[in-house]
């Protein structure tokens, strides 16, 4: 028998209480040594590896841990919780089952009165094929003045147009709202309806909404333009073998995206034009720092990971105090609603008074030292959120708003033409407003083709 096999029989033979309290003396060990480690890594001037949870390098760099196996949930509602099911909807067929006859002595039942007993519901799609509407035109010469008439046709069904508003809006919902390739389209459209479609088909479908985009593309800028508070952030992308920029400006109900070579300031000053909101949020690049808002927000999201390195790489005292504040403030911001008015400017005076505390005290180190200097620079930036409700006290917002983004460049590797690049910058923002509102966004892709686009929500 082996040591590890004689030591398991040990451990099996120890009762509940035993075992409970063995692993509580192994936790208090382990969290020992590694106070241990760290202080003589400390000692030894080495610093922890910067990650997505302690700086602002982005989380598709770092390596995520492996989820610990969840326990199957049990089925119904939770405790305190109604229970929900799914609703019956009106039918378009009604299946009657009738008993013919007697499963135990045979007899005939098909001509005597049966009552109902259960009743079920099955949702099916129906195949889907594709639709094909000739347009056929007469014409004569006119016995008046013997000129030739032509009947014209209705709307949408133009000469040249091969296809119709719903197939081409499918088009771009299937490769831009699900960043899939022109061929994974092409498969899908070819396995669901049987139609063979060639790449320059769908690229020549996606060109045709090309200006329509632009149009909705502008109408959204200036309702950013006009709005109170808004939010900015921006990634990388990768443009005909270059690098740019994909710049997002962004509301709780708008968004609008420019795709751009540059990271400079210059940006704000072409999408925002003349206009001066009243709040700017964003994290604290000196571009966004150039902001034409009146008042600003400094991201807290980002300012809690800085604080996070401290606390990994010295244990700052300092660091720890300030990010605590900070989660407090934020805590404060999402419980707003139910606070009084008098009990949470009570709450929000304490925040202030407690950071003015804490910034009037200069933290030992270097690293600490340039975070308390941008703090200082920036103190009016950073509870902000607690004298306004509209002012979010991160920018999350805007990152969402470029997650789609990061995966359409991953999936893609990026854009081949910059007409391309400028098209999926405009069309992203018709996508991301209409789910902001909750608006069907397949319906609004497919209006793009129509004569008429569905434009009129954008200038509520």
């Amino acid at each position: 028998m082996s040591k590890d096999q004689k030591r398991r029989q040990e451990l099996e033979q120890l009762d509940k209480e035993s075992l409970i309290e063995g692993y509580l003396v192994l936790e208090k060990r382990l969290a020992t040594l590694e106070s241990q480690m760290n202080a003589l890594k400390q000692a030894m001037g080495v610093k922890p590896e910067k990650t997505a949870d302690n700086s602002s390098v982005p989380p598709s760099q770092g390596q995520k841990a492996n989820l610990k196996p969840k326990k199957k949930a049990k089925r119904g509602p939770k405790k305190g919780h109604l229970g929900k099911s799914r609703q019956r909807q009106a039918p378009d067929e009604v299946v009657e089952c009738r008993v013919s006859q007697c499963a135990c002595c045979g007899h005939d039942l098909s001509t005597l009165p049966q009552h109902e007993a259960r009743r079920h519901q099955i949702i099916e799609l129906p195949p889907i094929r594709p639709v094909v509407r000739e347009v056929v035109r007469y014409g004569r010469y006119c016995p008046g003045c013997h000129s030739y008439q032509c009947a014209s046709v209705p709307a949408g069904y133009e000469p040249g147009r091969v296809f119709g508003p719903h197939l081409e809006g499918m088009v771009l919902y299937l490769h831009y709202a699900h960043p899939l390739s022109y061929a994974r389209v092409q498969t899908i459209l070819r396995d669901l309806t049987g139609m063979q479609l060639g790449i320059g088909t769908l690229v020549n479908i996606v060109k045709r909404g090309q200006a329509t985009l632009q149009q909705g593309a502008d109408a959204i800028r200036q309702c950013i333009r006009q709005a109170a508070v808004v939010g900015s952030d921006e990634t990388g992308i990768r443009v005909d073998g270059h690098n740019q920029w994909q710049w997002v400006f962004q509301t709780p109900q708008w968004a609008y995206y420019s795709i751009r070579p540059s990271r400079a300031t210059q940006v704000l000053m072409d999408v925002m034009g003349d206009a001066q909101p009243q709040v700017w949020v964003s994290d604290a690049y000196s571009a966004q720092m150039n902001h034409p808002a009146q008042h600003y927000q400094l991201c807290l999201a980002h300012q809690l990971r800085d604080l996070q390195y401290l606390i990994d790489a010295e244990d700052c005292v300092w660091a720890t105090q300030i990010q605590a504040l900070f989660r407090r403030a934020i805590h404060l911001h999402n419980v707003r609603d139910t606070l009084s008015k008098r009990r949470f400017d009570l709450f929000a005076q304490a925040c202030a008074w407690k950071l003015n505390k804490l910034l009037a005290r200069e933290p030992p180190s270097e690293d600490s030292q340039r975070l308390w200097r941008r703090f200082h620079k920036h103190r009016s930036a950073l509870l902000l959120f607690l004298e306004r409700t509209d002012v979010p006290p991160t920018n999350n917002a805007s990152e969402q708003a470029l997650r789609n983004s990061v995966i359409y460049r991953k999936v893609t590797g990026g854009f081949r033409t910059t007409w391309g690049a400028a098209l999926y910058a405009n069309l992203l923002s018709i996508l991301e407003s209409a789910r902001r509102q909750a608006r069907s966004i397949l319906l609004i892709l497919s209006s793009l083709f129509t004569p008429d686009p569905h434009f009129s929500w954008i200038r509520e």
